[in-house]
């Protein structure tokens, strides 16, 4: 009897477990229709994950991850910043430039070289070099934006977007104190993939930034730009600038988004996929991204941008006034009773502020409704003035607050009488309006306003704004001693400047 029902509960037990099992395929047969169930696995180490067989396998097309997952998961994979990426990703492009560099030998080495050293001087060796950037295209056309550091003195200029296509570009122009320039693909194409330049002047601290571009150039042989994501650390910030340094970075964008050897001028992202920056460089002492960064304001490339387009160059306004910071002891000596603002120290003659009637000791309060506070303030203020186009300002003079309008005039460098001399060299007769501008005693030389690119006068360790008031023995009083003088010295030989430079006299050796 105990034996017959002890057969009778094991036979019960075997059936509902047969019953079971076939219940449970065939309604993951019903929900999965001829697919294989399974979880990914780690078989590298030979340990398996959950203890799911490492035969299991995961399905690899999207209909059958969707129906795994779930489409809610998968979607939310393609984030603001994924999206923002494949927005802007095809308009940022590699910037392949070969340039000239010149070397100067300082030592005169052993044999022979040792008596040319003293006989005939020092000797230049000229070395092509190759170097990358990136860039970001702006418009249909293919007009291209980067640093103006990326492309100085380019010889060669070629351009390459993220499906390989590779195009040879002009430089259309630059400007070393903003440090940006624009190119032009040479090509008939008007329908190249560009980016939108976004609103640089409402930028939130802490908002995600995207930074694209191409670092390291091609080291990983993929012409693909790399995207790293940070957020916006700062803005307004003002960078010091070295000895030497040409470029003015102020206002600029900080960020933590990855910046690396390559990036420069490529574009910084927010989440909507405007570009709201030009990555430009990096605090580091590894040589490498420290999330540290500094991206050019968009806004203020927008205003670069359209003089380089038409004219090629920037053309910078000139007011004629220098103002400076308002200290404790400054406003009690002053008798003044402001904190904010720039009090005016001096005022060219024949300058748009003297003609506005602005005087010595008036304070800037307001700039185009902007408040001045600091140096930098105004600095900007001036940096993105246009010729012609008004600027108003509020300024406190005694018990009063006036309104003064002032209309920017072009750089009395720039309008002045020049000459581009054989060796390359820019040099301007000096005005009432130039010496002025420069403070100087008197109208006597001539002013280096630049020079030729890859040019021999390039080498010369000359500086924009040094007054030339000798070459060797003869006296240079104005723009024609200097074109006599100047035609008359051979190549390779050495000719000593006496310049002016802030006030003092220096001597300069150069071979022509």
């Amino acid at each position: 009897m105990r034996t017959s029902k002890l057969i009778g509960v094991i036979a019960l037990v075997l059936i509902g477990a047969v019953l079971g099992t076939a219940t449970s395929y065939f309604l993951l047969k019903a929900f999965n229709p001829g697919k294989n169930i399974g979880i990914a696995t780690n078989k590298s180490d030979g340990n398996i994950n959950s203890g799911i067989s490492p035969t299991t396998i995961l399905p690899v097309n999207q209909t059958a991850q969707e129906t795994y997952y779930g489409t809610g998961i998968l979607e939310s994979r393609r984030n603001a910043i994924v999206v923002a990426a494949e927005r802007v990703g095809p308009a940022v492009v590699s910037i392949s430039v070969t340039w000239t560099q010149v070397y100067r030998q300082n030592h005169p080495g052993l044999g022979a070289d040792f008596w040319e050293f003293f006989l005939y001087g020092p000797r230049q060796y000229r070395k092509q070099v190759h170097s990358l950037g990136s860039g970001i295209i702006i418009n249909p056309e293919g007009y291209v934006l980067t640093n103006e550091h990326v492309v100085s003195g380019a010889e060669q200029i070629t351009v390459t977007l993220t499906n390989g296509e590779q195009y040879q570009a002009n430089l259309v122009g630059g400007d070393e104190s903003s440090d940006l320039a624009v190119l032009k693909i040479i090509s008939d194409n008007v329908d190249f993939p560009y980016a939108i330049l976004g609103n640089s002047d409402d930028l939130m601290t802490g908002e995600w930034a995207i930074a694209i571009g191409n670092p390291f150039g091609y080291l990983l042989d993929d012409t693909k730009p790399t995207v790293t994501v940070g957020v916006i650390s700062a803005v307004n910030r003002d960078i010091k600038s070295e000895e030497g340094q040409r470029q003015i970075y102020r206002n600029m964008i900080q960020t933590d988004a990855a910046i690396n050897p390559g990036n420069s001028g490529g574009a910084l992202v927010n989440s909507k996929g405007d570009v709201i920056g030009i990555n430009s460089f990096i605090f580091t002492s590894s040589r490498g991204s420290e999330g540290i960064g500094f991206a050019i304001p968009v806004n203020r490339a927008k205003v670069i941008i359209s003089d380089l387009i038409s004219s090629g160059k920037v053309i910078r306004a000139w007011v004629g006034l220098r103002a400076a910071r308002i200290t404790p002891v400054v406003a009690q000596g002053l008798g003044l009773n402001v904190n904010n603002g720039l009090i005016v120290a001096s005022v060219d003659e024949y300058s748009p502020a003297k003609n506005s009637g602005i005087t010595q000791g008036d304070v800037i309060i307001k700039a185009n409704s902007e408040e001045i506070i600091k140096q930098s303030d105004w600095d900007e203020i001036i940096n993105y003035a246009r010729v012609g186009e008004q600027l108003d300002l509020a300024v406190i003079r005694g018990s009063d607050t006036l309104s003064i309008e002032i209309v920017p005039e072009e750089l009395p460098l720039e309008k002045a009488p020049s000459i581009v001399d054989r060796f390359g060299l820019h040099v301007a007769s000096i005005t009432k309006k130039l010496a002025s501008t420069y403070n100087l005693k008197d109208n006597q030389g001539v002013m280096v306003a630049g020079w030729e690119d890859n040019s021999v006068s390039a080498n010369w360790e000359l500086q924009q704004g040094d007054i030339i008031r000798r070459i060797n023995r003869n006296k240079i009083a104005n723009l024609n001693d200097y074109k006599n003088t100047i035609e008359k010295i051979g190549r390779g030989y050495k000719v000593l400047f006496v310049i002016e430079r802030a006030g003092d006299l220096q001597y300069l050796v150069v071979i022509v």
